[in-house]
């Protein structure tokens, strides 16, 4: 079963993507100040960060791993 939704807010990323485009949002903070994603669990948000890299809006669960950071 892809990645493909936010289960907090229950809302597909293609949904995100539309309101994202017609909005012109460009941050994972604009989304969340909108209220659309990433603000409960937080666990779309690297597949939210690759879909405003990329544009795709479904993912194989696991094929995104968080960056480290040093």
């Amino acid at each position: 079963m892809p990645v493909d939704r936010c289960i907090c807010h229950q809302i597909s990323f293609e949904q995100i993507l539309k309101v994202v485009k017609e909005r012109g949002l460009r941050t994972v903070q604009e989304i969340q100040a909108e209220k659309l994603s990433s603000t409960n669990c937080k666990l779309c948000l690297p597949y939210i960060e690759r879909m405003l890299e990329t544009g795709e809006t479904s993912f194989v669960p696991g094929c995104i791993q968080k960056k480290e950071r040093t």
